[in-house]
């Protein structure tokens, strides 16, 4: 029989640090900036079982919209810890979801909206809608995974051959790497590739606010970290690429990537995923996330993040649940 138990930064930090898996949306750093920038506000609960124990975390964001009233949404929660994750995972985040469902009504939320991190399947999905949950059709989040507990020399030995080989031209055409330790000038030269990225592959991606709230946060449990790769030594002209990774716990994400001509020719993109790569592996991380991939990712793109060849799933999508009557 689980609880759910509203908590603060400290014991959230405590338990986050023992779960597996962890993903970006469900971090206090990501609600800090959905309530800093868009106005969210973030509802964070332990899971707790009838021993006592903390066993998992969810993050509830929550808005009032008018003629409707309070909106609350999950998004890829809960998240469980290392000691239950297995056989058990499954029921555990459909306990949750119940006690979602009757928090929403004492809350007087008028709106449950969740996307649960529960690989998709059938029998998940019909078991979802007996729970009086519509399921939405928007497309689920689909991504891979990439285990990072092994020496570099087998870490290597895992990537898809040709995106191996693409790797070690890249790493011998003298491509010089910066880490940043995310100043306004190295912000500033991010927004811009990733302003001309985003005009060129017509897609709206985060706001330069957002993605600047994001980079300010910094703890045990998260980093913000931005690399640039430059074809000289010097690093006196432009950057030919750039990458953002997060690491927020167990595990850590690619989250943006930008490269010009120059960078594409001569493997950039490449060299900056080995560096994030890396970087979450020193930084304590066992998972790297190559950050998503749906219909919509330009196939160049899909095949370069595939070709590390990571471990890929698709959760179940969103359900949501209208309170009609309190």
């Amino acid at each position: 029989m689980l609880r759910l138990k509203e908590i603060n930064y400290d014991d959230w930090m405590r338990i986050w640090s023992n779960c597996i898996k962890s993903n970006l949306l469900q971090s206090w750093e990501y609600g800090n900036a959905k309530e800093n920038i868009e106005n969210w506000i973030p509802h964070r609960f332990a899971l707790i079982d009838n021993m006592g124990q903390d066993i998992g975390l969810v993050q509830v964001l929550l808005k009032k919209v008018p003629l409707i009233g309070y909106f609350a949404r999950v998004n890829r929660g809960p998240i469980i810890t290392i000691e239950v994750n297995g056989k058990y995972k499954k029921e555990l985040i459909l306990e949750t979801i119940n006690l979602l469902k009757v928090e929403s009504k004492n809350r007087k939320w008028r709106v449950l909206q969740i996307a649960p991190e529960l690989e998709n399947s059938i029998e998940i999905i019909n078991e979802l809608k007996t729970f009086r949950l519509s399921h939405l059709s928007n497309e689920a989040w689909a991504s891979g995974t990439f285990l990072l507990n092994m020496n570099d020399d087998d870490l290597i030995m895992q990537l898809n051959g040709k995106w191996r080989n693409c790797l070690r031209k890249g790493l011998k055409s003298n491509i010089s790497i910066k880490y940043s330790n995310n100043c306004n000038e190295d912000l500033n030269l991010l927004f811009e590739s990733y302003a001309m990225l985003k005009q060129k592959k017509q897609f709206y991606g985060m706001t330069e606010s957002f993605i600047k709230d994001l980079s300010k946060q910094d703890n045990d449990n998260w980093k913000f970290n931005l690399f640039f790769a430059f074809e000289d030594s010097e690093q006196k002209k432009d950057p030919i690429g750039t990458l953002v990774s997060i690491f927020h716990g167990d595990t850590s994400i690619y989250l943006i990537g930008t490269s010009n001509s120059i960078g594409r020719k001569i493997n950039a993109n490449y060299v900056l995923l080995w560096e994030a790569v890396l970087k979450a592996k020193s930084q304590g991380s066992n998972w790297f996330d190559i950050g998503g991939l749906n219909k919509e990712t330009p196939l160049g793109i899909s095949h370069f993040k595939k070709g590390i060849n990571s471990n890929l799933y698709q959760l179940v999508g969103e359900f949501r649940l209208i309170n009609f009557f309190f």
